[in-house]
């Protein structure tokens, strides 16, 4: 139990994720040795398989419906290497999978470790024809993923495939349920959204999704630059153009110059004002989205829209992103919802990073 315990540390897990898998595999010689240590019947007959008897079933049965889950090796259609160390990996989609967008799936590379299996989210949208995944480059595995596929090093003879296992449910994946939305991404956590938002524009746009009580939804993206995220905002571009009902408004929240009181932060949020007003679209990024320097006022922005849509009862609220931003969020869900007033705000969170 202590070596389990030990390796499950997130240092550990994130810098060496084959020995945290490896000692938490000990959990069958761990029960096994419980089961062992009462037969001396030092202190009365053993007990510990009543209590053991109940979870061992559950669990057995939950392995073999997730045998339900596991895909045979996928062919890979298409990887780029893109800007901030991410990797693009589009893959065959078995006929038979179906999932809602902002879920995950685990998954494994038959190149190098093929049982070596890690979480990551879809950022292909349901209606797409295939699969993928933006992962960025932060650990063994994901390095050894990026260099496996770069052009300089690729053999197209060798055709490694993708292992998959899930789709698995995400705290995201319910915004169709809200008349109106808050999507907050931050970091990493930008990653369901990107099939998100494409599902909404697409099922808004062709009225294919006439059963989605979605109707408006904001998506704050709080980012140190642009430059962290570069394949973010060419998802971002190709969304704003299909979204022809107008159905998304998107602001941009770029914290890394928001200390910088120099000449130079000056003038880039000048110019970026001036642009904005004269073109619509932002200097930096070529998005409609409006570009905000700082960390958003998520207490006065939540106001701002349960002022603006008063008419609904209740307003779900989906953050995603390390600890801290999805605490914030959650507190000024809380404080708002203080107040009594509707509509109420709902909040799901996932936290990346």
């Amino acid at each position: 139990m202590c070596i389990i315990f030990v390796f499950a540390h997130p240092t550990i897990r994130k810098k060496a994720y084959t020995f945290f898998w490896n000692m938490h595999s000990l959990y069958i010689a761990l029960y096994l040795l419980s089961l062992i240590h009462g037969l001396a019947r030092l202190t009365g007959p053993p007990r510990f398989w009543m209590f053991f008897l109940g979870p061992g079933v559950i669990y057995t049965l939950d392995k073999i419906v997730s045998l339900r889950t596991k895909y045979m090796a996928l062919d890979v259609i298409e990887t780029e290497l893109l800007p901030s160390d991410v990797i693009k990996i589009k893959f065959y989609r078995p006929p038979n999978l179906k999932y809602l967008s902002g879920q995950w799936v685990r998954l494994s590379c038959t190149a190098f470790q093929p049982h070596e299996m890690h979480s990551f989210t879809l950022t292909s949208a349901p209606h797409e024809n295939f699969l993928s995944c933006h992962i960025k480059a932060q650990g063994p595995w994901t390095w050894k993923l990026r260099n496996y596929f770069d052009p300089c090093n690729y053999n197209a003879e060798d055709q490694p495939k993708i292992r998959i296992e899930g789709p698995f449910g995400g705290g995201n994946q319910d915004w169709y349920k809200f008349e109106v939305a808050v999507m907050v991404g931050g970091g990493i956590g930008v990653t369901p959204y990107a099939s998100i938002l494409n599902d909404l524009v697409f099922g808004t746009s062709t009225n294919r999704y006439s059963g989605v009580a979605c109707k408006k939804v904001y998506f704050l993206w709080i980012c140190p630059s642009h430059k962290h995220f570069e394949w973010f905002i060419d998802v971002l571009r190709d969304v704003e153009k299909k979204d022809v009902t107008n159905v998304l408004e998107i602001h941009i929240f770029i914290t890394q110059f928001f200390h910088k009181f120099d000449l130079r932060t000056t003038m880039l949020y000048i110019c970026e004002n001036h642009f904005q007003r004269l073109s619509k679209t932002s200097i930096f990024t070529g998005l409609k989205a409006v570009n905000h320097f700082g960390r958003p006022d998520m207490s006065s922005f939540l106001k701002f829209v349960q002022k603006k849509h008063s008419y609904v009862s209740k307003i779900g609220v989906f953050s995603c992103g390390p600890r801290p931003l999805t605490k914030s969020v959650m507190s000024a869900c809380d404080e708002v919802n203080k107040t009594r007033k509707l509509p109420y705000f709902i909040h799901h969170f996932e936290n990346f990073g």
